[in-house]
């Protein structure tokens, strides 16, 4: 077929087959946003509610999660058939930047954006222009953060009580009031001692490790918890292969002297390559084995003569080595390799070196753990280096049932990024929707003063403020309509009072005085993410998809 004769007659394609323009793009943009947004709006608060994501694993393996937290609803989606939808794609893409930098008010971002996005489309449909609409709400962002800075007050990476305040706060989900207090103390207590190892300034999380099971004696730990567990083939019924469930550590160790290897122990030629050597008889090879037992007893030797206690390698050390230093009375922890950072984490907390080679070790290597013990937990065993000097710290929290492990650890974990995020940035504010209603209020007495249409804007959203302040009263069972009323009359005095709601009654409360208090960032974050999104989305005209097929559109978003 000649393609260069072929033409087509644009008359006999309908509009409709290859796009949406107009109010009908609007009403698909407006209807994409509010079910996107549908995902987290009633996760939003400590009252919210759990979702429950047919999705797949990183395996591509079947996998069910059930959670509060945005981000794991938005990654799972993600993972099973993702957002298919152009508009959906690019909502969820506008606030993804937030979830990885911030780790938190991803579901504050979407729903406000929502909110933004149906009053400025009410707006549009009324004859207002997209972009009076979008400096309006550029205007209201201005002034939010005016608004924010009288709120705010200084947080000092050593005020051990309001980082306790501001780690309760982020523990929303199903945390009881006793355990919520226990976990806030110890998640407090390891930011101030991260923000003391580095004079206050970036507090690098990762050294703040949460592990969480059944049964477990909930406790914060200075130091490092070493979690080793029967391989995949190990597990299996008629495997030949055994997990060695002895302990490698006696009682407990005090003063521990630890080394630690991250490579393979080996001891050269003679150890590593027949290949390089001639065995011309018996004799050489029976040569060479003692050539190399001599080398692991010289090794054992100079590490007992070097005063060492403990010897962590990441990599599993063969029976004749691990014997050796045994016999020495050298304790082994190896295969520290999951996660492989373990390693690097224990040399931090106990002042070690990590050694790469075996003639590498000296005294100026060697670390030290006031405390070394072992114990054995359901599948696993664990190595605790307890009472280290350096600003390493492991939390083990408990949970009721293993199906709520991997949400009360991130609930945890979750407290630690925000309670750091407040220790690192030097302010916070009022939590319970004060900063919500504070910059509604705000708006509403600023909004007179601008002219032309723009003004319509910045009431628009002080109104989707409102609609945010509306959907954290429903989720704690409150009459949303009360609720905004009541928090309207707190703030009519033209102050930036720190009034918010006591979910629990619907009244209003002074949040400072409840304890309710966050990062500024994450509000503030909010509040931009949320208006940089509605002004990629308010000024869409037009859906173009000319030969593709919706059901399979796959963007490609940065979720991990």
């Amino acid at each position: 077929m000649d393609v260069g004769n072929m033409e087509l007659d644009i008359e006999d394609v309908a509009k409709s087959d290859w796009a949406i323009q107009d109010e009908e793009a609007r009403e698909y943009v407006r209807r994409t946003t509010d079910q996107v947004a549908s995902l987290v709006r009633s996760t939003i608060g400590p009252y919210g509610s759990e979702k429950l994501v047919e999705t797949y694993d990183y395996q591509d393996q079947p996998e069910v999660v059930l959670s509060a937290d945005a981000d794991q609803i938005l990654a799972a989606v993600e993972r099973g058939d993702g957002f298919n939808d152009p508009v959906a794609a690019l909502f969820v893409d506008a606030v993804d930047s937030m979830q990885r930098v911030l780790g938190d008010g991803t579901a504050t971002a979407l729903v406000l954006t929502d909110a933004l996005v149906d009053r400025g489309l009410d707006l549009v449909e009324d004859g207002v222009h997209p972009s009076a609409v979008v400096v309006g709400y550029s205007m209201a962002a201005g002034r939010a953060g005016e608004v924010l800075d009288d709120l705010a007050r200084e947080c000092s990476p050593e005020d051990r009580d309001l980082l306790r305040q501001v780690a309760s706060t982020a523990m929303t989900g199903d945390v009881d009031d006793g355990t919520r207090s226990r976990y806030a103390e110890q998640v407090a207590d390891a930011v101030v001692g991260l923000a003391a190892a580095t004079d206050g300034q970036w507090l690098n999380t990762d050294d703040v490790d949460v592990i969480a099971g059944t049964g477990v004696d909930a406790r914060l730990h200075r130091g490092v918890i070493v979690q080793r567990h029967p391989s995949p083939v190990q597990r299996e019924e008629n495997s030949t292969a055994e997990f060695d469930w002895t302990p490698v550590v006696e009682g407990t160790l005090e003063d521990a002297t630890v080394a630690v290897m991250d490579s393979d122990v080996s001891f050269g030629k003679t150890a590593t390559s027949f290949g390089e050597t001639q065995l011309s008889s018996p004799d050489a090879l029976e040569k060479q084995r003692t050539a190399l037992a001599d080398r692991q007893a010289a090794f054992a030797d100079r590490l007992d003569a070097l005063g060492v206690d403990v010897f962590v390698s990441q990599e599993e050390l063969e029976d004749d080595v691990r014997g050796a230093l045994e016999r020495e009375g050298i304790a082994v922890v190896d295969r520290v390799q999951y996660p492989k950072s373990d390693v690097a984490r224990l040399a931090r907390a106990t002042g070690a070196s990590v050694v790469s080679h075996v003639d590498d070790f000296a005294a100026g290597v060697l670390g030290t753990a006031g405390r070394v013990r072992e114990l054995v937990r359901h599948d696993e065993k664990w190595a605790v280096f307890d009472e280290c000097e350096g600003a390493v710290f492991s939390l083990v929290v408990s949970a009721d049932t293993a199906s709520a492990v991997t949400e009360r650890e991130r609930i945890v974990s979750n407290a630690i990024e925000v309670a750091a995020m407040a220790a690192i940035d030097r302010q916070v504010i009022p939590g319970a929707g004060a900063p919500a209603a504070a910059v509604a209020s705000d708006l509403r007495r600023y909004a007179p003063t601008v002219a032309g249409r723009e003004q319509l804007a910045v009431e628009a959203f002080a109104d989707a403020l409102e609609d945010f302040l509306g959907v954290l009263a429903e989720n704690a069972g409150l009459d949303p309509v009360d609720a905004v009323t009541a928090l309207r009359r707190a703030h009519a005095d033209g102050s930036a009072a720190p009034f918010g709601l006591d979910l629990s009654s619907g009244e209003t409360v002074d949040a400072w005085e409840a304890h309710v208090v966050e990062p500024r960032r994450v509000f503030s974050q909010a509040v931009e993410t949320a208006r940089s999104g509605t002004e990629q989305l308010l000024t869409v005209d037009a859906v173009l998809h000319p030969n593709v097929d919706l059901d399979s559109f796959s963007p490609e978003v940065e979720h991990d």
